[in-house]
């Protein structure tokens, strides 16, 4: 069987709002960017892959990105890049997850990141 192979082809920054918190920072998404989102997506015929975020120092996927994820198909990959992303591109630094079928948020570990992703300039 043949290995299947995504292209990202646009990256798309939501309109969102910053929320800070005693918790800490965080962004909200409304629900009508979701659906303007949404409806791009369809006219373009594409679909949500992955989706990158970043944290202020170490890279972890946390309650609140399990809960609001904006990326919610099956197999999607979610990219937790540590430090508010001011280094270098480095997926060995990045927290990588994969939603299964049963709806969580599974670390995928270094060996299938480095299969799965390669960034091309």
């Amino acid at each position: 069987m043949a290995a299947e192979i995504a292209t990202v082809e646009r990256a798309l920054i939501p309109q969102q709002r910053l929320i800070r918190s005693a918790a800490g920072v965080g962004v909200h998404v409304d629900g009508t960017e979701l659906h303007r989102i949404n409806m791009w997506l369809f006219d373009n015929g594409l679909r949500i892959l992955a989706q990158i975020h970043s944290h202020p120092s170490d890279a972890y996927h946390s309650d609140t990105d399990d809960e609001y994820a904006l990326a919610t198909a099956v197999g999607s990959l979610s990219l937790v890049v540590p430090d508010f992303a001011t280094g270098p591109t480095d997926l060995s630094q990045t927290a990588v997850y994969r939603l299964n079928k049963a709806g969580k948020w599974m670390a995928v570990s270094q060996e299938t990141v480095n299969r799965l992703i390669e960034i091309v300039d």
